[in-house]
Formats: C-alpha cells, sequence, structure tokens
C-alpha cells in the first residue's frame, strides 16, 4: 500500500513538473498563476497543494529534478568508467547532452533561482556543490595517479560544470554553423586536454 502511495505521488510530481516547465519557459515565475501550473499539469488547484506547500516548491521541484538526473548520469560514469581520464570524459559528454535536452530547464534555473527562498536556494546551492565536487574528486585522483596535471582541482571542476551547461544555451549562435555533437567534441577534447599530463597539462599556477 506503502509502494503505491509513493508511485502515485512521484506521478504526480512528475506530472507537475512537466506542466510548470511548460508554463515557465513562456512567462516568467511571478507572473505565473497556480491555475495556469496546475492545468497544463492535468489537474486541479487543490489537488496541486497535496504536492507543494507553496509555489515555490515548485521551482525546487525543477532544481531536484535535473539535479537528480545529473546524480543519476554520474552515478553510472563512476561505476562503468574504470580511470579518472574515462570517467571524467564520459562524465563531460553525459552532461553536455543532458544540459542540450534540458535546455528549457537550465534556462528557468538560471533565471528564476532569485524566486527561491532562503532554505530551498540553500539546498540548491548545496547540490550545485555536491555536483562540482564529484567532478573535483574525478580529477584530483587523476592527479593522484599520474594521468592529470592540475594545482586548482576545485576551479577547473567549476570552470567544466560552467562550460557544459552555458555551452548548450548558446545554441542561437552556435548551431546554425556547427551541430551539439561538433561543439561537444570540442569542448571534451579542450577541457580533457587541459588537465592531460602527457600533453603538459596546464601550467602550474604561480603562488
Amino acid at each position: 500500500m506503502a509502494g503505491n502511495d509513493y508511485d502515485k505521488k512521484e506521478f504526480g510530481r512528475k506530472q507537475i513538473y512537466r506542466g510548470a516547465v511548460r508554463v515557465l519557459r513562456r512567462k516568467k515565475f511571478h507572473a505565473a498563476s497556480m491555475r495556469e501550473i496546475a492545468a497544463a499539469s492535468g489537474m486541479s488547484v487543490g489537488n496541486l497543494y497535496n504536492y507543494i506547500r507553496e509555489k515555490e516548491d515548485i521551482l525546487f521541484l525543477i532544481h531536484e529534478t535535473m539535479f537528480a538526473r545529473i546524480q543519476e548520469r554520474l552515478d553510472r560514469v563512476l561505476a562503468e568508467c574504470a580511470t579518472p581520464k574515462e570517467q571524467l570524459e564520459a562524465a563531460i559528454r553525459e552532461l553536455f547532452r543532458l544540459a542540450c535536452r534540458m535546455k528549457q530547464e537550465a534556462v528557468i534555473i538560471l533565471t528564476e533561482a532569485r524566486s527561491l527562498g532562503k532554505k530551498n536556494l540553500r539546498r540548491v546551492l548545496e547540490r550545485e556543490s555536491a555536483v562540482v565536487g564529484i567532478l573535483e574528486s574525478i580529477i584530483v585522483r587523476g592527479v593522484e595517479d599520474g594521468s592529470f596535471r592540475c594545482d586548482k582541482p576545485k576551479l577547473v571542476a567549476n570552470v567544466i560544470a560552467s562550460n557544459l551547461w552555458i555551452m548548450p544555451l548558446r545554441g542561437w549562435n552556435i548551431l546554425p554553423d556547427h551541430t551539439e555533437e561538433e561543439v561537444l567534441e570540442y569542448l571534451a577534447e579542450g577541457l580533457i586536454g587541459m588537465l592531460d599530463a602527457s600533453a603538459g597539462g596546464p601550467a602550474p599556477t604561480r603562488r
């Protein structure tokens, strides 16, 4: 019985997620009404409040859904790839392709983060830091096994994460001349290349 209740709740949350994204890709969060989001989700306003407590929870739900998908792909990469170099290259490819599929969600996250309350914003920032932390840990292991050369793994991890999520949003300027796969290959080659110890990697930072 409890399993059925959980499945029902998850199904409802997915409905709200999809409906909210449809509404928020054409309207700002503060301009969108709960009635519009409920209608796009295929439920009544009253039923909507069975899954959320307040409007900002909808934004948090979009963030959580994206981070859950990111975590799923990173877990797969860590499980399936043996070396740090293989893990980082696979992570770059997985995250870029996910960002390409979730452009609307990425735009909402980037433009509406200020609408989150302090508690939810703190939780979102913690999730973002955790994702960067996974990339950082891969880089550190690569340095330890001699495949990477890097004295600022946290900074480089942030650069990688930022590029993977921002580049797909620049499709208006890039995609008329290049496919997503071409952009991905260029990114993967450049990001891995700057760490590759066999190629020299980035010069150590002067202190």
